[in-house]
């Protein structure tokens, strides 16, 4: 038993650190990354360990216990998921899909369950080394994005899961000024966007362990948390050079909410702890916004040519979710299949379309309103349960920040498993 449970915890801490790795092997090519199947090497890892989780909690005695809410709720999405298979156009896209919901699920249910001390006498999952593991992924990412700005360029790596970018050439993530176009940092995701929120979950863990922590008892846990500070200041960078409005929000909304439960809950020692990491990170912010202020500027106002055409097709996508939500209230367009509905549908095929910059209207648009809303009542559910932690509210204000601007969270592989990868931990 013992060796099964540090398989499982082995193979989810590799899994957590592998997450934001793109190495995926192609098994139907599509003209865009949303229509795109396939097999990610992280989903090979999530599979091994809930199998041995599974095992595991085959063979452990547990005490029978009270179904919380929030599965009735998941329940419900999964019933929907499966139900908008028969209205999805492209039923084999929908099926992939299907089965992400399925990964994810199993996941947030070992991140709970794992974590639960009513089910095992011993936790088979550490919370905290899922955090460090989750913490050293992003700082790789968040290097090769501080790299990447400066230098103006990208390298490929099929192996990692790297993609080319040039800053020259159109479809490439730019900030256009008259000094020219400046590439964003990509880190190893797929857009700045995409670094940028995870970058957001990365920095808000960081600031509630290096603000916690109150007693030092060894010299390995003073170099771990110059590791972590060192970890904070390079994200906070990288957060920057991503140039993601949304994130940048979402960040400082969560650091709002993650003061004002500090305020309420915790000792002056721990307050002063935080008021001196924002106060470093403001100077820290500071110094990076300056030499770059006609850049950050230029995000913010949102008045160049490409900031103007930016707005005006997120504009086109409100419209766009709203008649199709109008068109296909109950049921959706079927799970994974918004952006073929308009291809075929709405707009044709010799376009390139995007889904609409908001998940919780992608989510409604693709399986239906009773799914939407099982989900709201799932976060309701989720935000409200005792057993989260101090920083659990921080994080589900910023994800929801995130998911009124960004898609990712449904309309990529990587979002969904990413997104319930957050819930687990909250």
């Amino acid at each position: 038993m013992k060796f099964l449970r540090l398989l499982t915890e082995g193979l989810l801490l590799l899994f957590i650190f592998l997450l934001p790795w793109q190495t995926k092997l192609i098994i139907f090519a599509a003209n865009n990354n949303f229509n795109e199947i396939s097999l990610y090497g992280s989903h090979l890892v999530l599979s091994l360990a809930l199998i041995s989780f599974f095992v595991y909690q085959i063979r452990k005695k547990r005490e029978e216990e009270r179904v919380p809410k929030i599965w009735y709720f998941l329940g419900i999405i999964e019933v929907c998921f499966f139900i908008s298979f028969f209205f999805a156009s492209d039923k084999i896209l929908a099926t992939y899909h299907f089965a992400l919901l399925i990964l994810g699920l199993a996941l947030f249910y070992i991140l709970r369950e794992g974590l639960s001390p009513a089910f095992y006498a011993d936790n088979i999952f550490n919370r905290r080394r899922a955090i460090y593991a989750f913490l050293i992924s992003t700082f790789f990412h968040a290097s090769l994005g501080i790299y990447q700005f400066f230098t103006q360029s990208t390298f490929a790596n099929k192996y990692l899961g790297l993609a080319k970018h040039d800053p020259q050439v159109l479809g490439s993530a730019v900030i256009e000024t008259v000094s020219g176009r400046w590439l964003r940092a990509y880190g190893g995701l797929d857009h700045p966007n995409i670094l940028g929120g995870v970058l957001v979950f990365s920095l808000l863990l960081s600031v509630f362990i290096l603000a916690s922590k109150k007693i030092i008892n060894s010299r390995i846990q003073i170099y771990g948390l110059l590791l972590l500070f060192v970890n904070y200041f390079v994200s906070l960078l990288a957060l920057f050079f991503t140039f993601s409005r949304a994130s940048w929000l979402a960040f400082f909304v969560g650091l709002v909410v993650l003061a004002i439960t500090f305020f309420r809950k915790e000792d002056k020692w721990i307050k002063g702890r935080f008021l001196t990491l924002l106060l470093f990170s403001l100077v820290f912010f500071a110094l990076a916004f300056f030499p770059y202020k006609d850049l950050a500027l230029t995000r913010i106002k949102a008045e160049t040519r490409l900031e103007v055409i930016s707005t005006t097709e997120r504009k086109e996508q409100l419209m766009e979710v709203k008649n199709i939500i109008q068109k296909n209230p109950i049921f959706g367009v079927g799970t994974g299949n918004y952006v073929t509905h308009l291809e075929t549908e709405e707009i044709g095929n010799n376009s390139y379309v995007q889904p609409v910059h908001n998940s919780l209207l992608l989510f409604l648009a693709e399986t239906g309103l009773v799914s939407f809303l099982a989900l709201m009542f799932f976060f309701f559910f989720l935000v409200r349960d005792g057993r989260r932690e101090n920083f659990s509210l921080a994080l589900a204000v910023s994800l929801l920040v995130l998911m009124l601007f960004e898609h990712w969270f449904f309309s990529l592989p990587f979002g969904i498993i990413f997104f319930f990868f957050i819930l687990g931990i909250i």
